[in-house]
């Protein structure tokens, strides 16, 4: 699962090959489609793998989840990323559709429960955009006050950003 996780962050869903995939786990392909029944189906297990929102922050405090997101997303980047994967496959017109329901799935709903509240999708959305707008200018075309070692006072000013959402102040 990690070659998968990897080969999808790396070259996104359309470009990964499940033949490389294969030879880099040291297994056939055949072995693959197999246990997983298809490249789409082995795309899921390996966004699964990648990253659980729901069980990362499950025994979180409510009142610290802004600090511990922004730790995540401000940590060291990772051979397999999930919003990468999802990134890149969703320029797929194949996988949109599946995209758009992992999305609501393992981040998404997760998020609206994590914080909860009346307007816990209003908030959820909000965030979920400032978070992958952060991730999308930390890797994908970085800017230099995001990429690499960033400055504790951005990663405040974020934190601060991000906990306003998971308590709704104005």
């Amino acid at each position: 699962m990690d070659a998968a996780t990897r080969a999808f962050s790396r070259q996104g869903y359309p470009r990964a090959n499940v033949r490389d995939i294969a030879a880099e786990a040291g297994i056939t392909a055949a072995l693959i489609v197999r246990y997983f029944g298809s490249k789409e189906k082995l795309f899921e297990e390996a966004v699964a793998h990648a990253f659980d929102l729901g069980r990362a922050f499950e025994n979180t405090d409510k009142s610290v989840l802004g600090r511990a997101i922004v730790a995540h997303l401000f940590a060291e980047p990772q051979d397999s990323d999930l919003l990468a994967m999802l990134l890149r496959a969703a320029s797929d017109p194949t996988m949109n559709s599946r995209i758009r329901r992992l999305v609501q799935v393992r981040i998404f709903r997760p998020m609206v429960k994590l914080i909860g509240g009346d307007d816990a999708e209003h908030r959820a959305t909000l965030l979920l955009s400032l978070v992958s707008g952060l991730w999308l200018y930390r890797f994908m075309l970085p800017l230099k006050t995001l990429s690499g070692q960033v400055d504790a006072n951005i990663e405040e000013e974020v934190a601060i950003l991000i906990q306003r959402f998971i308590d709704g102040e104005d």
